[in-house]
């Protein structure tokens, strides 16, 4: 009689994550969110990049040294042209698709990550401050354990 033994793996995420609804583009999110919260955001030089799905993302991030916190700032959202086969009756050749990084929660349009020892006060003070921030709508902590995509967030 033999043994089956299974060894299983979850990442732990131990981070803090906010959703944001905005119409801001991404370097106007990230220039007022340097503003308010005296962060300083920067375009990271590589995209967050899904070749299978097509899209990419673009990433801001910010180490802060003195508290030992890690910052980004990433799209939830990607637009892209598809060109359609001209077999089918259209009238166009193309159409824009959409392609979301965290598919369950295709209303945020940003998301930030701080990486760090993060106590519930100081996530409570930030977001005061985003959600005081110019064009932003609102703002709010989203639990990762809730995600089903969540290993997108790894990075």
């Amino acid at each position: 009689m033999s043994k089956t033994f299974s060894l299983e793996f979850e990442y732990e995420h131990d981070y803090a994550l906010i959703g944001i609804h905005s119409t801001l583009e991404d370097f106007r999110m990230a220039y007022f969110l340097n503003k308010h919260l005296k962060i300083q955001l920067r375009r990271f030089k590589d995209d967050l990049d899904f070749p299978r799905k097509k899209c990419k993302f673009p990433l801001f991030k910010y180490d802060n040294k003195a508290t030992f916190t890690s910052w980004s700032l990433i799209a939830n959202k990607y637009s892209f042209l598809n060109h359609v086969s001209s077999s089918r009756n259209i009238l166009f050749e193309e159409e824009i698709k959409t392609s979301f990084l965290i598919p369950e929660k295709k209303t945020v349009d940003y998301f930030i990550k701080i990486t760090g020892d993060i106590n519930p006060g100081f996530l409570q003070n930030t977001l005061d401050k985003i959600n005081h921030t110019y064009k932003i709508i609102t703002s709010y902590h989203i639990d990762p354990y809730s995600l089903r995509s969540k290993d997108y967030l790894i990075f």
